[in-house]
């Protein structure tokens, strides 16, 4: 393979992992399980403190958590990606924030220790490991009418008119 054709096949495998790592987000964001699972391959392992075990299990554990909240945003960056042919040691961080009642605001702060593989022609997570840095908890002040018309984002879910697919995966 021609140095043009490497450097294409490893930009084209971190826009990849890019997409994944944000079909991760927007899956819980939107509490959307069937886009949770295109993010990692069928055997994959988690390990994210509350869930330890194969990827399976932690499909229903994880949407509990997320449908318990009235809004949740997950935000992950700063992705650092060391590819090795059709795998990849991938490290980004992560800030979530949600609410239970809409009065204190979580936030959560990590980093994802992920491993990645190519499944065809998409990469998926095949490991995946969570390390807490920091939490912590404030009340949300009121909105009043500062904000006018515009559209809140509590209670949205995949089943909401704003939501739009996506995604569509390469067997669709």
């Amino acid at each position: 393979m021609g140095d043009i054709e490497s450097r294409l096949r490893a930009v084209e495998a971190e826009l990849a992992i890019n997409q994944t790592i944000t079909r991760y987000c927007r899956a819980l964001d939107w509490l959307d399980e069937s886009l949770l699972k295109t993010c990692y391959t069928a055997d994959a392992f988690i390990n994210y403190g509350f869930y330890k075990g194969p990827v399976e299990g932690f499909y229903p554990v994880v949407m509990e958590i997320e449908r318990a909240t009235r809004h949740r945003s997950h935000f992950l960056s700063n992705v650092a990606i060391q590819l090795d042919g059709d795998k990849a040691e991938v490290e980004c961080y992560g800030i979530a924030s949600s609410t239970l009642d809409g009065e204190m605001l979580n936030v959560f702060g990590g980093r994802y220790l992920n491993e990645f593989a190519r499944v065809s022609t998409e990469w998926r997570m095949c490991r995946s490991e969570y390390v807490l840095d920091h939490h912590f908890s404030t009340p949300i002040p009121p909105l009043g009418d500062a904000m006018g018309e515009l559209q809140l984002g509590t209670g949205l879910d995949s089943t909401h008119p704003l939501f739009r697919k996506l995604y569509t995966s390469p067997s669709d």
